[in-house]
Formats: structure tokens, sequence, C-alpha cells
């Protein structure tokens, strides 16, 4: 094994048992995992592998490997945590069947991440191969926690430290062992990658590079019952003056002068990203410079932090200077841009839409925005808490946070409204009445063909008056609201499912007023029901095949108009879903359909003379219809006030609730003005 490694791998003389340090970042020294199986194999037949770890993480795909080599040995792995267990560190702990974790040790869990360079293929192939790997360690470390997948995930995502008591807690080890001397086992620079630290590791790197100091086995573990060798003792360095503590690693004074070079280099950089970030916080709030210098000279606020005591101080100024997120706010353009910003960022994350160009409320919660909007008015929010806040969002004059959140309701709901998978539109006309008054139809049906005018003689008028039939609007609608809890919560589900269910059961009203029609054959203005033998419309009972099809297709090429035939040919043909295959059967088979001989070779004297259109509401219904084209011809006819067909959402400040209440409105009828398009056909 080369003198520098990040791994000693050691067979214990006269046992079975080995011992294995992983004492450094995996990878380093230009040793890999293929080193470490090479190393492992040679150890021969052991019966168990004592596993010390003192390690940072290192790179994903050696550690994974090294997991797999562990976990896969036929000997016993028993880990001991003894420094700190990060990133990979923290997957190859849990190869050992028992975790034994020191008090003063660290597990972290974190995402897993590679750096790469090429085109980019090569960055959807690693950014591929990351998203297995958080899969495997997800699952990893769900099993042996016993945490659901959504949790580990999380705990991942915020980049997780445990204490030793911590970890034996979620289940990351089995239990804890004594406190354990400090030593060095690592470059410090390692932990520049992490960003939350605990506080007592971070006090041991500032104490400056050639004393980086961690726990360490050599410091003598009172678990430990197999003697460290020389080549895993070469790998720590410590103060200690403890005797197991006194091995020094070989760092000349160019090594450590490089090392100090890079973290100062380290800490600048990741410095002056902090600051620039709280910058970006106070970006268009110069009034508040004293609250942004504070920020920028504490060294632990964060821009999170930072945005929360912004949002304190606007809370607790006066109304005098009224400014925005990064304007001053006049009436007019600067309130428009604040109100499309606030709209813009919540429908990002409720919606899936796109940023507005310089957009900087993007990522706020809507409780924010609703302190943003007081505040662009002047308002003082000085002693008010949440409830509060949201409160006087609610309640002001302007009512310009209402209002954003009621048009993003009201863009979930027209998303339901053209979402919906009705078929009504295919076979309908649509009309429009100004009013709520009953309405007739002018009769354009009385002068079938034109009169032959003699030459000299004059051209009469004819005779256009109004047919009996007669169709009225109604009103179709429900009520519900947002919540100051959701406001608070920031339920964004509360502007999207909600209203997008009531933009559902909209379209749906309308489908279920147009099969209505077809299941309850109301009566016309004759007294006689829409599908009647006096309307020349009602076929004899027959199921779906081409010589019933082809005799609904008679009765409807025989309408008169008075004398003259009408020649209406069918467009569509409407049926239970049940009867969906076959009724395309009868339609698009090259032989016609219902014959007895079962070598027919007679042509389909109706194919493709229709489409067929099935629906659910027909469903049990006795009867499948013929249609013509309703543009063409007077079948059935979908009516909306003003030609407003999506339905209308109104809002208005809650009175028996906390919050902002809405109603939803349609108005429309669907009304059959002539028998003669369409041709019904009973199935028994």
């Amino acid at each position: 094994m080369p003198k520098k490694s990040w791994y000693s791998i050691n067979a214990a003389a006269n046992t079975s048992e080995a011992d294995i340090y992983l004492y450094d970042y995996i990878g380093y020294w230009d040793m890999t995992a293929k080193d470490f199986a090479r190393d492992l194999k040679a150890l021969g037949d052991v019966s168990k592998i004592n596993l010390h770890i003192n390690c940072p993480g290192g790179d994903v795909f050696d550690g994974t490997a090294i997991y797999n080599l562990l976990k896969d040995h036929k000997a016993e792995v028993e880990t001991w945590i003894e420094g700190i267990a990060a990133s990979m560190g923290s997957v190859i702990a849990l190869a050992g069947d028992t975790v034994h974790i020191a008090e003063n040790a660290y597990y972290m869990v974190h995402n897993p991440s590679a750096g790469v360079r090429g085109d980019e293929r090569a960055l959807e192939k690693t950014k591929s191969l990351l998203a297995k790997v958080k899969t495997t360690m997800i699952g990893l470390y769900a099993s042996r926690t016993g945490m659901s997948d959504e949790e580990v995930s999380q705990v991942m995502d915020d980049e997780t430290w445990y204490t030793g008591a911590e970890a034996v807690e979620a289940g990351f080890a089995t239990d804890t062992t004594a406190e354990m001397e400090m030593a060095a086992s690592f470059n410090a620079d390692h932990l520049n990658q992490f960003k939350n630290i605990p506080q007592a590791i971070s006090a041991l790197v500032m104490q400056g590079p050639t004393e980086f100091r961690f726990p360490s086995a050599v410091a003598g573990n009172p678990n430990q019952t197999h003697s460290q060798t020389q080549e895993a003792q070469a790998m720590t360095t410590t103060t200690s003056t403890t005797p197991a503590a006194t091995a020094a690693t070989e760092v000349t004074p160019e090594v450590k002068a490089q090392i100090a070079a890079d973290a100062r280099a380290q800490f600048a950089a990741d410095e002056q990203k902090r600051k620039d970030d709280i910058k970006a916080v106070f970006k268009g709030f110069e009034a508040h410079s004293t609250v942004m210098q504070s920020c920028l000279d504490d060294m632990d606020c964060t821009a999170e932090k930072a945005k929360d005591q912004l949002l304190t101080a606007l809370g607790n100024q006066t109304p005098t200077p009224v400014q925005s997120y990064g304007v001053v706010v006049q009436e007019g353009e600067g309130i428009k841009r604040l109100k499309s910003d606030a709209e813009n960022a919540i429908a990002m994350r409720a919606l899936g839409e796109k940023r507005t160009e310089g957009n900087e409320l993007v990522g706020y919660t809507m409780l924010e925005i609703a302190r943003m909007f007081m505040h662009a008015h002047g308002q003082n929010l000085a002693g008010l808490d949440k409830m509060g806040v949201v409160a006087a969002a609610f309640t002001h004059s302007s009512g310009d946070f209402a209002t954003v959140l009621g048009n993003i309701a009201n863009k979930s709901m027209l998303k339901g409204y053209t979402e919906a998978a009705e078929v009504f539109p295919q076979f309908t006309a649509t009309g429009n009445l100004s009013d709520f008054k009953i309405a007739t139809r002018t009769d354009l049906g009385t002068f079938p063909s034109l009169r032959q005018v003699e030459p000299g003689a004059e051209f009469k008028y004819v005779s256009i008056g109004e047919r009996a039939e007669t169709a009225a609007l109604a009103t179709y609608g429900e009520l519900f609201s947002i919540t100051r809890q959701a406001i608070i919560n920031d339920d964004l589900g509360a502007f999207t499912r909600i209203p997008q269910k009531m933009g559902l059961a909209a379209t749906r009203t309308v489908g279920d007023l147009v099969f209505s029609i077809l299941i309850n054959n109301p009566k016309m203005a004759d007294g006689k029901a829409l599908f009647h033998t006096d309307h020349g419309n009602l076929a004899t009972k027959a199921g779906i095949n081409t010589a019933s099809i082809d005799a609904a297709r008679v009765l409807m090429g025989k309408q008169k108009d008075g004398t003259a035939f009408l020649n209406i040919r069918p467009k569509f043909l409407l049926c239970d879903i049940a009867d969906e295959g076959a009724a395309k059967v009868a339609l698009e088979s090259e032989f016609e359909v219902g014959a007895s001989e079962k070598s027919n070779t007679v042509p389909n004297s109706v194919r493709n003379i229709a489409s067929v259109i099935s629906d659910g509401r027909l469903s049990g219904h006795n009867g499948w219809y013929l249609n013509a084209d309703p543009v063409a011809h007077d079948t059935i006819e979908v009516l909306y006030l003003d030609g407003q067909q999506a339905p209308v959402l109104e809002q208005q400040n809650g009175w028996n609730i906390d919050g902002v209440e809405f109603k939803v409105r349609l108005d429309a009828a669907a009304k059959a003005w002539d028998a003669k398009g369409m041709v019904k056909t009973p199935k028994t």
C-alpha cells in the first residue's frame, strides 16, 4: 500500500479479525475504490472487520463501491465512528451490522454532488447518475432509520448534522461510546464544501490550518480492542500529549502554506458570496442601510436571516416613506408593477408560470407578499402578529392583495374549465342571450326554396316570424373561501385544487344540461316529445349495426320543411361508452355489420358517414343517436349570457369566514331548437 492513503487495512495478528481505517477524503492521493478492493481482498478469510471512520466524505462513486464491497463481504462488519462520518462517509458507515458513534462525534447526510466538464450531454449524464445515487442513498438511509423516503430526502436537502446521541435517536447508529480526545486526520479544506458545519467543528477549523484536529481512534478509544497499526498512525497528527497520539504526519512547510492559502481563499470567496446575497435582499431598501450593514457585519447572518430582519424593519417603520421591494411606489404604475410581480411570483409556485423579467418577489411567501403590499401603501404593521398582517392586507381599501389572490384563483379555475374532457362542444352549436328573459328563435325555416320571379314582376317578401320554441338562461354556481390560515401556512393548494375543481364542475354542468335533453326527451312547443314518430325522428328499436344506422340515416334524409325535402346528412353518432366499440366497427368496417352470413362480402353502405362520440352519461340509457352538423342545421344549442362561455369568479372579503370568499358563477342553458337534425334509435 502507498505511504499516503485515505485508508488503512490491516489484519490483526493471530486472530481472524481485521481493522479498516477511513481517515481522510475518499479518493484522495490518487487512491480509488479499485485499490481499496484489492487490499480488502488481500485480507483473506476473516470473520470480523472493525471499520473505524473519521471521514469527511469524498468521491460519490468510489464511496458507493466501497459500501457495496463491505456490505457484500462475508465477514461481520462493526462500525466505529470516531470523528465525523459525513457525506459518503455516512453511507459507508452503514455497511456495519452495528454502528457505534462517539458522543462527541458527528454524522452528516446531504445530497450527492459531482464536478463535471464537458458539453450538455456530459452534464445530463452526470445529473442522471447523481439522481440514481441519491435514490440509492435514500433507500439505504430509510431502511436503516425507518424514516419515509420523503423525510430522508428532506434531511439530505437540508445538509443535516447529527451529534452522537442524535444519530442514535434518528436510527443511523446503534449506540454511543465515550467521548474521544481530539486529533487531526484530514485536510480541513474538505469541509469547505459544507454549509451547516457545527460550531464545535468550526471552532477547531478557526484555530488555523496547522492545528486542524478531530476525534480519532488513536487518541484512546475505550471501545477499541485492537492495537492500531503503524501505518494507521501515520495518517493522524495530534497536539495531544497522550502516548497514543504522538505520531505526526509528514507535512512539509510548503504543503502547510498551500493549505493555509487555499483555506483563506475559500473563506474569502464564501464571505463575499454571503455579502452579495444579503445586498441583493436589500436592493431597493436603501432606507434600511443600517439593518443591512448589521447583517453584513454578522458573519452568522445568511440571506434568509437578512430577509427576516428586513421584514421586521419594514413592519416597524412609520408610514411616511412609502417604498416597495425595488422602487419607490407611487400610486399608478408602481402599485401596478407590484401587483403584477406578486401575481407572477405566486403563479410561478402554484401554476408553474415563467418568471417575468425583473421580478424581485420570486420565492416570497404569501405572508411576505401581504407585508409588501401594506408597506407599499404606507401602513405601519408594528405590533401585528401574522394573523393581523394578513387581516390588514385583506381589509385594506385598495383591495390589492385580495385582487392578486383572486387572479390566481381565476387562472386555476379557467385551467380546470379548459382542460375538462367534455365532448358536447363537438355536436352542439354555441349561442348568445343578452338577458334572462324567455327568448324565442327567429324562424328562418319557412321558405325552403325560392319562388320564381316572372320577367318584369316584383320580388315578394317572405313572412319571417318567431318559432314557438323558447329558451331562458339559468345561473349555476358555488362558494368557496381562502382563509388567513391558508395564507400564513403558504398553502398554494388553496389556489389550485379548489378553483380548478370549480372550473371542471362548471363545464360538467353544461355537459349535463346537453345530455339531459337526449336522456329526458323533453316536450317541444307542439306538445310532443323531441324524439317522436310524428317528428319523423324516432327509429325502430335496434342495436348498432349497418342496417339500423342506415335506417336512421334515411329518416333524417327524408325530413321536410313544408313540402321540400331537406336532405339532412348525419355527422355524429352519439352512444354510451360501452357501445363505442360496436359503433366504430359498424361505421368503419369494409363489409356490412350484422349480416347473418359469416362469409359476408356485402359492402358497408354506411361506412364513414359519421363520427362516433361516446359519453358516460348515456351509460344504461335506452338509445343511441344520429346528429346532423350543428353549424348547418338547428339541433342542440348551448346558450351563454353575453357569450361568456367560461365561468366567472367573483370575490369579497369574508364575513362568515376569516379571509376572502369566492363565488363561481355560470349563466347558461341548453336547448333543442328543432327535431329534424336528430334521430333516436331505442336499443330495446
